[in-house]
């Protein structure tokens, strides 16, 4: 067996496997693995002789974005979790402790969906180990300009990723870090910090950078181009909505909401209703760049 260490956002984990190449399963990680010694947030092994067993209460099932996600909880093995895709095919299954530190994954079919499956898995194990450190994984596409980062928020189809092409179309120096799945976590002085990520959806951007937020924008469709600060009650819906919330654990969805508080204690979110073309990117940079 080998085991490869990798760090997002600060947090290291480990991936234990019998693969002689483990970047063919998980291509997106390259510029996150690691060399150095780490303390583990949580450690996965890859075992495909493991088969499926459910025991316990089931918690539901969970549409995410490209992924499906069905779980269980028992008392003794915590979490069993199937992975599966668009198609509803299973492409892997995975077995926890009850703090998610240790995961066992079996993946099924081909390469594409093993890897699918286990990219999968090792997000999920993230999100719910790394809420405990004011880590949020959110669903963002991020643009940097100047030092900092700028996060588009919404739906998937509302306009997110065009909106950060205009940017750097349009606003002088700026780069797409992140077209997905970025992390956000708070410094160990308060300020929310934005972090490329292996995990950036249906575009190629793996970059293992990180600045601080210099705002938020919710991205809705329009006919004219207009922006609005949000409230604080409607700010919070706006980040909570564009998190990975895992709402079947309680402890973890209290975590969240905990640090998406941290977070507008710094700083605003607006709400930009937009045609996609240049002044609508105008419009937003010189609003949240002040």
């Amino acid at each position: 067996m080998y085991a490869t260490n990798y760090i997002v956002a600060g947090h290291g984990f480990r991936v234990t496997h019998s693969e002689e190449n483990i970047d063919n399963l998980l291509p997106s990680y390259i510029a996150f693995k690691t060399t150095d010694e780490i303390t583990p947030l949580f450690s996965v092994t890859i075992d495909d002789t493991m088969m499926p067993s459910w025991r316990g209460e089931r918690l539901g099932y969970f549409p995410c974005n490209s992924a499906n996600f069905e779980v269980h909880r028992n008392g003794e093995l915590a979490y069993q979790i199937l992975i599966s895709n668009e198609a509803e095919v299973h492409c892997a299954f995975m077995q926890s402790d009850e703090m998610m530190k240790n995961i066992t994954v079996t993946t099924r079919g081909n390469n594409t969906m093993r890897s699918f499956g286990l990219n999968n898995a090792i997000m999920l194990a993230y999100t719910y180990t790394s809420s405990e450190h004011k880590t949020l994984l959110m669903h963002s596409s991020v643009v940097e300009n100047s030092g900092k980062g700028y996060m588009f928020l919404g739906a998937s189809g509302r306009g997110k990723s065009t909106h950060s092409d205009l940017w750097v179309k349009h606003i002088d120096g700026s780069t797409l870090i992140n077209d997905d799945n970025p992390v956000v976590r708070i410094s160990s002085d308060g300020t929310p910090i934005v972090y490329g990520s292996p995990w950036s959806g249906k575009r190629p951007i793996y970059k293992n950078v990180h600045y601080p937020i210099g705002g938020f924008s919710a991205i809705e469709q329009g006919a004219t181009n207009s922006i609005r600060r949000e409230s604080i009650p409607a700010a919070f819906g706006i980040l909570l909505s564009s998190c990975s919330t895992m709402k079947f654990d309680k402890r973890v969805h209290i975590s969240i909401c905990g640090t998406i508080t941290n977070i507008l204690e710094k700083l605003q979110v607006h709400t930009l209703t937009c045609r996609p073309d240049e002044e609508a990117a105008r419009l937003s940079s010189t609003t949240l760049k002040g």
